[in-house]
């Protein structure tokens, strides 16, 4: 799990390159190193003012869109290192449950290496969805800021399909995998893991939706 960590930050940070390499364009924005428009009103006549040393500078300052973009990508890197590491110790818990409740004998610390395999095919998935983004962005060039969303919206569509297929077949290795683990580890009639490890795919399917 932890390799996938590192996985999901790195590519977090080549989907900003890539979308950042997309956009040619730029943005109209305040000055961040100019005071707000009143300070400079109130104390602007004053040389001394140490609040005021920005007064000079533009109200507004040309951003690159690119630059912008791939900077708010880089805010989800904390999520991208928090996530996995919450879904390993939610997943440890719950199949450790399923174990006690249908009367097995599971370990914790077998459950918790169990939890982490699950990540496996979430490598698969990972790699998939790069080169798909790879592939729908390789021929788009963004100039219109306001229409950027659209434009990203229309180039991914071609490959919709294959996100879906690809998170499919994600959740059922990680079905068959889990399944096939937690009866051997706790000692369960696989019927019963089966039921319970899908639940917690089905749960982790629509916590990813939002």
């Amino acid at each position: 799990m932890v390799l996938y960590t590192i996985a999901l930050v790195l590519a977090v940070s080549l989907v900003g390159s890539m979308l950042a390499g997309t956009i040619d364009a730029t943005v109209t924005m305040d000055n961040p190193d100019r005071p707000p428009e009143m300070v400079c009103d109130m104390y602007g006549d004053d040389p001394d003012s140490l609040v005021t040393e920005g007064c000079s500078e533009p109200e507004t300052i040309e951003r690159d869109a690119g630059e912008l973009v791939q900077e708010a990508v880089h805010d989800y890197l904390g999520f991208a290192v928090f996530a996995p590491l919450l879904l390993w110790a939610l997943g440890t818990g719950t199949l450790y449950a399923v174990g006690r409740l249908a009367g097995g004998t599971p370990s914790f610390t077998g459950v918790l290496s169990l939890a982490g395999w699950a990540a496996l095919p979430e490598f698969v998935r990972l790699a998939i969805g790069l080169v798909g983004l790879r592939v729908a962005l390789s021929d788009v060039t963004i100039t219109d800021v306001d229409r950027s969303v659209d434009a990203l919206e229309a180039a991914m569509a071609p490959i919709d399909p294959l996100s879906l297929v690809a998170s499919l077949v994600t959740i059922g290795w990680q079905w068959y995998l889990l399944t096939g683990g937690l009866a051997s580890e706790a000692n369960i009639p696989k019927g019963v893991a089966a039921l319970g490890v899908g639940i917690l795919l089905g749960l982790f399917s629509l916590m990813a939706l939002f």
